[in-house]
C-alpha cells in the first residue's frame, strides 16, 4: 500500500514538473523537421566557415520550416550574394530571405 502511494505521488510530481517544460516548446513543427532545420543551419554555417571570402561571425543564420533567414553585415555586395547562393545550394532549403546589410556600419 505504501509503495502504491509513493509511486502515485512520484508520478504526480513528475507530471507537474514536466508540464511547464512541455508548454514552453513553441514550435509547431514535427521533431524530424526541427532537426532538419537545425541541420540546414549547421550546414550553411559550415559553408561560411569553409569559404575564405565570408566572415561567418558577421552573418546570423536561422532556419524555420526550410526557410533560411540571413542577417548581419558584409563588406561587399558580392559577399552578400555569395552567402545567399551558398545557402540556396544547401540541401533542404526551400527559400532564402537575405537581410544582410552591405558596407560599414554607420551610426
Amino acid at each position: 500500500m505504501l509503495n502504491r502511494i509513493l509511486l502515485t505521488s512520484s508520478l504526480a510530481a513528475i507530471a507537474l514538473c514536466a508540464a511547464p517544460t512541455l508548454q514552453s516548446c513553441s514550435s509547431t513543427q514535427p521533431v524530424g523537421e526541427q532537426m532538419s532545420d537545425a541541420g540546414i543551419t549547421s550546414k550553411i554555417k559550415g559553408k561560411f566557415v569553409a569559404d575564405g571570402d565570408i566572415n561567418p561571425f558577421n552573418i546570423s543564420v536561422e532556419t524555420e520550416e526550410g526557410v533560411v533567414y540571413l542577417t548581419g553585415r558584409v563588406k561587399t555586395q558580392a559577399n552578400k550574394d555569395k552567402a545567399e547562393q551558398l545557402a540556396r545550394d544547401t540541401s533542404g532549403v526551400r527559400q532564402v530571405v537575405n537581410n544582410i546589410q552591405v558596407g560599414d556600419r554607420t551610426d
